[in-house]
């Protein structure tokens, strides 16, 4: 045996166990904040009642709008005490046994969107029968594979009935792989959903 056979196996052995690490879970979170009324505070979410709405689930299906819809409920309700807050989960049961709310759901869900402040009216009226002072919206802006990666992508907004107008707005955002080296694969969508829930309400939270 030649020398340079004899140490081949040890510089394969070295060159894997640098691979190791790519070969992990790698999940990017890319979650951001894109506005803030200079008044609002997520402080003041404490001390008045939060709904959350269900997801607009987009071009996306009604399984992963749920799973996110879901994902956050959990998420705010680590921050809010439950006086606090009315989960995605409980307005949606209201939706199933309040006609009326229903309809005004009908009319303000399709203007939850980063591009439109339509429906207002109606987003005013489904916040005083729900009760509470702020809604949050949230709408699936993508959930898809891209560049082998899954993406998942969702842009969500505080609107406030006292003032009638939105106060805070966000984007929660995960993209991540299952395993880098070859070949790649993406990732779950649950796991890359739940960085993005977790990085949208760390941005709401302000850490």
């Amino acid at each position: 045996m030649t020398r340079s056979n004899r140490f081949a196996p040890g510089v394969l052995l070295t060159g894997l166990l640098l691979l190791l690490p790519a070969c992990q879970d790698t999940i990017n979170n890319l979650s951001t904040e894109i506005y803030s009324n200079g008044k609002f505070s997520a402080r003041n979410l404490s001390g008045e009642t939060l709904a959350v709405t269900p997801f607009v689930p987009g071009d996306d299906t009604k399984a992963e709008a749920r799973t996110l819809s879901h994902l956050l409920d959990r998420e705010l309700s680590k921050k809010l005490p439950p006086s606090s807050m009315m989960t995605a989960a409980q307005v949606r049961m209201r939706l199933a046994s309040d006609p009326v709310l229903a309809t005004e759901w009908k009319t303000m869900a399709p203007h939850i969107s980063v591009h439109s402040i339509k429906g207002m009216e109606a987003t005013r009226s489904f916040a005083k029968r729900l009760g509470v002072r702020y809604l949050l919206e949230s709408q699936i802006q993508y959930a898809e594979v891209g560049g082998g990666a899954e993406q998942v992508r969702f842009f969500s907004r505080i609107y406030d009935l006292r003032q009638h107008r939105i106060v805070w707005e966000g984007i929660g955002e995960g993209r991540g792989y299952e395993k880098l080296f070859f070949p790649t694969s993406p990732a779950p969508f649950l796991t890359v959903a739940r960085t993005a829930t977790q990085g949208l309400v760390s941005r709401l939270f302000g850490h």
